[in-house]
């Protein structure tokens, strides 16, 4: 079983081909700053780079569109929800009485979010899991942290494939509509065997680890080299985020 985020990673595109690192350090700085903007045209901007670094990833358009997609559903509830809640600045549209700060605030979580999740989406689809957990761990990100993703991406697609065989057993046994009560004794059963084999596998793992010398520290085929274009690209990624951060505050006028 393939992992999605691994679908798109080998292609090669000014995304793809800058040295995981450098963009991992430049983009991080970026989305700590996405993350601080207070004025709505500085969100907007702050979007329309990220969806500019997104597109510079050569990804298929109508992927890009229905990830995006299927975030709306957690966003767009905020554009809701805060203008109704909220009481300053009151102005009224038909029948409702909305809030304007609701309004700036629930613009703001969205513009924010929408950027930061689409610069996330260029770091991921553009690099192999494997490059970029050894190049976070270049970074000097704690080993133990590195791990931990490591083993819950590994092991995510076998926990899977132990569900699905549950699944067809039940189907097989004509498990269906039952009664609530004997339903809820069956489904509790199917969940004690799962934990109790998903422990009997934590244990094979780690005693497979140890037999390995595994202490902590990943190991891969890759190599990273790092390039002046690669510099290039982080720097004027931080320029642009400074800039970005600079007309947020005031400090200067466009």
């Amino acid at each position: 079983m393939r992992a999605e985020v691994e679908l798109f990673a080998n292609r090669s595109s000014p995304v793809h081909d800058w040295d995981a690192r450098w963009k991992i350090a430049a983009l991080t700085t970026g989305i700590a700053v996405l993350s601080s903007l207070q004025s709505p045209a500085a969100g907007l901007a702050g979007v329309a780079g990220a969806l500019g670094l997104l597109w510079s990833g050569r990804l298929p358009v109508p992927f890009l569109l229905a990830r995006l997609g299927v975030a709306q559903a957690f966003l767009l509830p905020c554009l809701v929800l805060l203008p109704l809640t909220f009481s300053s600045q009151p102005f009224s549209l038909g029948p409702l009485t909305l809030s304007g700060e609701g309004l700036r605030v629930a613009a703001m979580m969205y513009l924010r979010a929408l950027a930061i999740l689409a610069v996330a989406m260029a770091v991921v689809y553009s690099t192999p899991m494997m490059v970029l957990l050894r190049a976070l761990q270049c970074l000097l990100v704690p080993k133990t942290l590195v791990s931990i993703a490591l083993l819950a991406y590994r092991y995510l697609f076998t926990l899977s494939w132990e569900f699905m065989r549950l699944r067809w057993a039940l189907a097989t046994r004509g498990f269906g509509n039952r009664s609530a009560r004997a339903g809820h004794r069956i489904l509790a059963n199917v969940v004690g065997i799962s934990l109790l084999r998903s422990f009997e596998r934590t244990e094979r793992i780690q005693q497979a680890m140890h037999c390995r010398g595994y202490t902590g520290q990943l190991h891969t085929l890759h190599r990273f080299d790092g390039r002046r274009s690669d510099i290039a690209k982080s720097i004027a990624c931080v320029l642009f985020a400074g800039a970005l951060l600079a007309w947020d505050r005031g400090w200067i006028r466009w």
